[in-house]
């Protein structure tokens, strides 16, 4: 049969039981897949001055939150169209891949925030834009043949952004440039690898020969901004834009907790065994609008409006901390965190962060440091537990050798008890987040007070 087939075989009948079987992604090469929680920096936002300098100031800070890869958003050069174009100022609008805006400092201001990240046992990736540039970047003018063209033979924007400028994947010179540019990034500042923004975008050809050659330079960690289950040939990880609708969803009454079943039955028939997601309750375009647009192909269309009009902190409620917790307990999961996040801000985020002390901090680190500390968290096989007739509450077990926790969440907003038959997952626990022992081991019962979760780890810490 080989090891190949009988590994998807024994996947196939652990899942019939209700089990999924959890294994490194092959995406990687050599190794296993980077499993750290990843946090999304938007550099100039993050502090009052705006630059890496300052950012570096506060690594140990995010180091102390259990944080393991750093995600900065694209640090390039921007903007600069020409008159007849829209101006623009966004960071997805790339003028020049081999500089940083001069907004953030220098290079060498880059390479020793990656050196004192390294230092804190932190990744830096870098946000990378590959599939199209600002219509003041050089390559317009000196290499026209770049970039796709319209029916009159000029440039084409790119999608609906009208600031920026399509480039052609045909032209495999194009594929070269983009080679040279971000091994241009892993020599000069020791980058840990890329989040690669609208990756579906990009012909799929050009990223399982892009990758490798990558990694004969570097072990980097790649991020694709798409869920295209094909891009796991070359991607470490790809985004869960599905989980994100199920938890409005549920968070509406809409949708028993139950239903995050059907998701990952969805999941595991639709990637491959293994494949990593990055799940978060929001992102840099999140927080400024009311959802994911990706989310509107999960949900049917009569969801849309509320897609589009409810505020996304108000989707998520009193919920979010629940939630933060399935995001990071699934299976296969790698839980990503906005910056600002740690202090409450789901939606809206103030320009600049303005950082104090919150009880969220203490919450994510906790969360984070335990996903971390936990093989069952980030390579367990899962097991739905049953919880009785209580649709509000969701409960699983994650297990890897003698490492095992106890996921229960009252996903509701009203008080609930989970009857558990714990007889497979008997012995004592400790709760992440109180320190308190509880012990498992029949028709136990939980009670659990409205948005209510339990995260518990077999054994003392």
């Amino acid at each position: 049969m080989g090891w190949h087939c009988a590994r998807l075989a024994l996947a196939a009948c652990l899942a019939a039981a209700g089990v999924i079987l959890v294994v490194p992604t092959g995406a990687a090469g050599e190794g296993a897949p980077m499993r750290m929680p990843i946090y999304e920096i938007e550099v100039n936002r993050f502090t009052k001055e705006g630059t890496f300098a300052a950012l570096e100031a506060h690594l140990p800070e995010i180091q102390k939150l259990g944080v393991g890869i750093i995600w900065l958003m694209p640090i390039f050069r921007r903007g600069g169209n020409p008159p007849g174009k829209p101006r623009s100022d966004s960071p997805y609008c790339v003028r020049d891949y081999f500089d940083v805006d001069p907004r953030f400092g220098t290079k060498s201001d880059l390479a020793r925030l990656v050196k004192k990240a390294h230092s804190l046992g932190l990744r830096v990736i870098l946000d990378w834009v590959p599939n199209h540039t600002s219509w003041g970047n050089p390559l317009v003018t000196e290499h026209p043949e770049f970039y796709k063209k319209d029916a009159q033979g000029r440039i084409a924007q790119a999608g609906p952004w009208a600031d920026v400028a399509q480039l052609d994947y045909s032209n495999r010179e194009v594929w070269e440039y983009m080679l040279r540019a971000r091994l241009h990034w892993i020599r000069e500042c020791d980058v840990d690898g890329f989040r690669e923004d609208v990756a579906g975008m990009v012909p799929l050809d050009h990223w399982t020969w892009l990758v490798p050659k990558l990694r004969e330079t570097k072990p980097v960690f790649m991020l694709a901004e798409a869920d295209e289950p094909a891009l796991h040939q070359a991607f470490d990880a790809t985004y869960d834009w599905t989980l994100q609708p199920y938890m409005y969803m549920i968070a509406r009454g809409s949708w028993p907790a139950s239903s995050v079943d059907k998701l990952l039955e969805w999941e595991r028939k639709t990637y491959p065994a293994g494949a990593l997601r990055m799940r978060h309750l929001t992102n840099h375009d999140m927080q400024g609008t009311t959802s994911a647009w990706p989310n509107r192909k999960y949900l049917p269309a009569s969801e849309h409006k509320f897609l589009d009009t409810v505020p996304i902190q108000e989707k998520y409620g009193e919920l979010y901390r629940a939630f933060a917790v399935l995001c990071a307990t699934l299976p296969n999961s790698v839980p990503m965190l906005w910056n600002g996040q740690e202090i409450g801000y789901i939606g809206k985020t103030p320009w600049p962060i303005p950082w104090g002390e919150s009880p969220d901090r203490d919450f994510y680190s906790k969360l984070l440091r335990t996903y971390r500390d936990s093989e069952a968290l980030r390579e367990g096989e899962f097991k739905r537990l049953s919880t009785g007739a209580d649709e509000r509450v969701y409960a699983f077990v994650r297990t890897k050798g003698q490492s095992r926790a106890v996921v229960v969440l009252n996903l509701s907003k009203e008080p609930a008890t989970a009857r558990l038959d714990s007889r497979e997952v008997a012995g004592s626990y400790t709760d992440c987040f109180t320190g308190s022992k509880t012990r498992l081991g029949g028709k136990d019962e939980i009670a659990l007070g409205p948005c209510e979760y339990r995260l518990l780890l077999a054994g003392t810490r």
